[in-house]
C-alpha cells in the first residue's frame, strides 16, 4: 500500500477499499446517468442503449459488493435488506410473466403465477420490516452528509459522504482498527469519510477514504473536548453505570454537560467549523463530484444524487446577518450563501 510500504501508517488504519469501491461505483452511476440523459435529449438511441448496458454492469457490480457487506455483518436485518431488493426484482419478473400468460390466454399458468406473487409479497413485507433498522436513512446518528469532522484519536479532517447502520467491513479490518474495544463496539453508525489529502500520505492505489465509527468522530457544534478524553470518559461512565444506579445517574448528568454544544461568538448558534478552524477549503479528488460547494458554516452541500441515496433533504445555511428573506433591494432571495471552490 503506497509507494514506500505495504503497511499503512497508524493514523491511516481506517483506510477502506470497500468504501472507496462503493464511492467509485456511485460516481460511475452518476456519470452514466448524465450520459444517458444527454443521448436521449439528442435522440441518439443506439448510444443510449450502450450507456444503459454499462449502467446495468455497474449496478450488478455494486450489488455484488453490497452482498459482501451483508456477509460481513451477518445480521438478520442486514440479510433482510438484501432479500428485500432481490424480492422486488423477482416480483417484477413474475408480473411480466403473468401478463404474458394472460395475453396468450394461458389462464392456468397466470393463476399459478398469481399465487406465487401473493406468496412473494408476504415474504417481501416481512423482509422490509426486518430491513428497516438496517437502512441508513432510519439510523439515529450524530453527523450529517457534508459535515466536516475531525478524528478524535488521529486528528485528521474528514467530510461525511455516507454511513452504515453498523460496521460492514471485514473481520480483519475491524480487528486492525480495534472496533471491539470501542464503547459501542460494531453496533453503531460507521461513517464513510473523504479524508483531507493533506492529512494522509499519498497512495497511488487508493484515494484517502476512511470508514470510521461514530465514537471516533467530533465536530465543533458538538462542543466538549475533541480528543480521546471524551471517548475515555464515555467508557468510564459506562463502567460506572454497570456498578450502581447512582453512578449511572451521575454519569448521565456529566455526559449531558460534556456534550452541550458550544455557541459561536457572534451568532448564538452552535459553533461552526468556520468559527473554530477558519474558512480554509477541504481538499479531496472526489469532493467536486459529490458536493455543490460550501455553506456559510464551512460544511459542504451534497449533490441531489447523494441526498437521494440517503433520503435526506437539502440543508441550506445562510451567512451571519442574512436569513435569505430580504436583499438590499428589499426583494427575497431564495439562494443560500455558497462559497466557490478554491
Amino acid at each position: 500500500m503506497g509507494l514506500e510500504s505495504d503497511k499503512p501508517r497508524p493514523n491511516e488504519v481506517e483506510r477502506s477499499e470497500m468504501v472507496n469501491e462503493e464511492m467509485v461505483y456511485f460516481i460511475f452511476q452518476m456519470d452514466l446517468d448524465v450520459q444517458l440523459q444527454r443521448a436521449l435529449n439528442y435522440e441518439a438511441y443506439e448510444f443510449a442503449q450502450g450507456v444503459r448496458a454499462k449502467r446495468q454492469r455497474v449496478d450488478e457490480a455494486l450489488s455484488v459488493m453490497m452482498q459482501r457487506k451483508v456477509q460481513n455483518v451477518s445480521s438478520e436485518a442486514a440479510s433482510a435488506a438484501m432479500d428485500s431488493s432481490e424480492l422486488a426484482a423477482e416480483g417484477l419478473g413474475l408480473r411480466a410473466k403473468m401478463q404474458q400468460a394472460v395475453e396468450e390466454e394461458r389462464y392456468s399458468d397466470a393463476a399459478r403465477i398469481r399465487d406465487m406473487l401473493a406468496d412473494l409479497e408476504r415474504r417481501a413485507k416481512r423482509a422490509e420490516a426486518l430491513a428497516a433498522e438496517f437502512k441508513p436513512s432510519r439510523v439515529p446518528r450524530a453527523f450529517r452528509l457534508g459535515q466536516r469532522v475531525k478524528h478524535r484519536k488521529f486528528g485528521y479532517r474528514g467530510l461525511v459522504v455516507g454511513w452504515d447502520a453498523q460496521c460492514c467491513e471485514s473481520d480483519e479490518w475491524a480487528e486492525a482498527v480495534g472496533v471491539a474495544s470501542l464503547p459501542r463496539g460494531s453496533k453503531q453508525p460507521f461513517y464513510q469519510l473523504l479524508v483531507d489529502v493533506r492529512d494522509w500520505s499519498f497512495d497511488y492505489t487508493l484515494p484517502p477514504v476512511a470508514y470510521v465509527a461514530e465514537d471516533f468522530l467530533w465536530a465543533p457544534e458538538q462542543g466538549g473536548p475533541e480528543g480521546m478524553e471524551a471517548l475515555q470518559g464515555a467508557q468510564s461512565r459506562s463502567q460506572d453505570a454497570e456498578g450502581s444506579t447512582a453512578a449511572a445517574s451521575s454519569s448521565s448528568s456529566s455526559s449531558s454537560a460534556a456534550g452541550k454544544s458550544q455557541e459561536g461568538p457572534k451568532t448564538g448558534e452552535p459553533m461552526s467549523w468556520v468559527e473554530r478552524f477558519g474558512e480554509g477549503p477541504f481538499r479531496h479528488p472526489y469532493e467536486y463530484m459529490l458536493f455543490l460547494g460550501r455553506d456559510a458554516r464551512g460544511d459542504y452541500l451534497p449533490c441531489k444524487q447523494l441526498r437521494d441515496r440517503y433520503n435526506v433533504q437539502r440543508r441550506d445555511v445562510w451567512a451571519p446577518g442574512d436569513d435569505g428573506t430580504e436583499d438590499d433591494d428589499g426583494e427575497g432571495d431564495d439562494k443560500p450563501d455558497i462559497f466557490p471552490r478554491i
